[in-house]
């Protein structure tokens, strides 16, 4: 093999070497414009190569001290083995102008010890095979990577090493993939500019579900912590959707100790690949795609309580969170905590999905607010969403603390594009137990508009003014069995039926004369009992 040791400047001018090239401290080979050099080993110790022509590397480069290519150089460098390459050695390379893979063995930085991290100041083109990181970073500069996909080559994040590019307000790609091409696109919408460094990893996140997931992971991380407000568009093949995957109906989301933050749901873009984009995240971490499963299904569900029902208003009251009463958690025993109560919350309410075949088959349960208008809500104001649910068709119940239960009287299909259910527009909305004859599954507070029956205080699905454990007994027994005028106030409790605030026996729109009213002032002994399967 030939050997040449460069010692001094050479200048090379449509000059072609095959051999060993060995730089020494203080050399500079001139790769002139038009001119190509072909060497099979590159090894520095001091030298730089000034390269507006083209050097092609049909071994590997060992650099063992600063850049070996000089700033200025604008041509290219191919990598052109037969067999696997190495760039290697304890510095940076420091690549100009472009760096082409024309290996289908592909190329590494080492895996020794003496490895370094590189960079590619200019452009990375893949012509055929990949560039392996292992355990190194790779640096590439303000220009976008050519050519690279699944067919050509791409950078593989096969280990810790990371791709790291500078990401402003433009969209930046990073060319990258595990086993397979699965590059990401990053925008910094926050006006502030950083280095972010980017690997795939050919799984899902960890302790994450196998189902409705792309089993890809996009490890994310950031040179200066804080400040960050990015957008993030991963691509996937349709080989690494897992079980029961939606690509119509997919979001991206940051997990974090089995915690997702998740982007807005919508329909994949592309026809295998698939990309989906996702907007404000404020944290690096590791990034993944899953569908509507987790992201959550928007349901607009309708109800009115007649407990807070104004009939001047046509809407409900909203005097509990006006008082600041509402809690932060929710009453049912169900450990919701949001961090503020949305500011048109009546209260909260509990949402049960059941098998749309079996409806006593109770599926999952969901505790939501409902607004003024009737709307059960986010807390942040949005129309309610569930997660963890199939897209199926559901029976529907909705319960309330001191309210009587109702049922939808028909499935709900979630699967639909819009799925919704109004309660309140007819009777007919609630499902109707045949052996309870003494009342009606819902009661109408005004003509045409239906609402949960105000006044089960015991929570026994019963509201009755007489008799044992009645309803009536359970009032008097808050405000004092032997002193039935007093008024316990600023609560939020279940013996208030009329959702005040206060819990009173006596006096004007107490809330024993609000359970009388329900059972009929004239039939103080009646019942209304709850519609609603076992």
């Amino acid at each position: 093999m030939k050997k040449i040791t460069m010692l001094a400047f050479l200048f090379w001018s449509a000059f072609s070497v095959y051999g060993q090239m060995t730089l020494s401290s203080g050399s500079q080979i001139v790769v002139n414009s038009g001119s190509t050099v072909v060497a099979n080993d590159i090894a520095n110790s001091g030298g730089t190569i000034k390269n507006n022509g083209s050097v092609t590397v049909k071994g590997d480069i060992t650099n063992n001290t600063s850049g070996l290519f000089d700033a200025t150089s604008s041509g290219t460098v191919t990598f052109n083995g037969a067999s696997a390459q190495e760039i290697t050695g304890d510095h940076d390379v420091d690549f100009y102008g472009t760096v082409d893979i024309n290996n289908a063995n592909g190329v590494s930085l080492t895996t020794t010890s003496t490895g370094s991290d590189q960079t590619i100041n200019g452009t990375l083109n893949f012509t055929s095979g990949n560039l392996i990181l292992n355990g190194f970073n790779l640096t590439i500069g303000s220009t976008d990577p050519t050519n690279a996909g699944s067919t050509t080559g791409y950078v593989v994040t096969n280990s810790t090493g990371v791709v790291k590019r500078n990401v402003g307000a433009g969209a930046v790609i990073y060319p990258v993939g595990n086993t397979s091409y699965n590059p990401v696109t990053l925008t910094e919408n926050s006006g502030t500019v950083d280095y972010y460094g980017v690997r795939v990893v050919d799984n899902e996140p960890a302790n994450a579900s196998t189902n409705h997931m792309v089993d890809r992971s996009w490890v994310i991380s950031e040179n200066v912590s804080g400040g960050a407000n990015l957008t993030v568009t991963p691509q996937w093949n349709a080989s690494e959707e897992l079980t029961s995957f939606d690509n119509t109906s997919c979001q991206v989301g940051r997990y974090n100790s089995g915690t997702y933050t998740w982007g807005s749901v919508g329909a994949a873009t592309g026809t295998d690949p698939y990309t989906q984009t996702g907007t404000g995240f404020s944290s690096v971490g590791t990034y993944a795609v899953g569908d509507y499963y987790y992201g959550g299904l928007a349901v607009d569900l309708k109800i009115f309580l007649a407990g807070a029902y104004n009939t001047t208003n046509h809407n409900m009251d909203k005097t509990l969170n006006d008082s600041s009463l509402v809690p932060t958690t929710d009453p049912y025993g169900m450990s919701t905590t949001v961090a503020s109560v949305p500011s048109d919350a009546v209260d909260w309410v509990k949402i049960v999905f059941r098998d749309g075949t079996t409806s006593t088959t109770l599926l999952d349960s969901v505790a939501k607010f409902v607004n003024q208008s009737g709307q059960i809500i986010n807390d942040d104001g949005t129309n309610m969403s569930v997660t963890g649910l199939e897209k199926a068709s559901y029976y529907v119940s909705i319960h309330h603390r001191n309210h009587l239960p109702i049922m939808s009287a028909t499935v709900v299909n979630l699967s639909a594009a819009s799925p919704s259910y109004d309660y309140t527009s007819a009777l007919a909305q609630a499902w109707v137990d045949a052996t309870v004859t003494s009342n009606d599954a819902m009661k109408e507070v005004e003509t045409g508009i239906w609402a949960l029956w105000e006044g089960d205080a015991t929570q026994n699905g019963t509201i009755s003014y007489n008799g044992g454990s009645n309803d009536r007994i359970s009032i008097l027994n808050a405000v004092g069995a032997s002193t039935p005028g007093n008024t316990v106030t600023n609560t939020y409790s279940l013996d208030d039926v009329n959702m005040d605030g206060t819990v009173s026996y006596n006096g004007g729109s107490n809330d024993r004369i609000s359970i009388l009213n329900t059972v009929g002032a004239s039939t103080p002994g009646s019942t209304i009992q709850k519609h609603l399967p076992h």
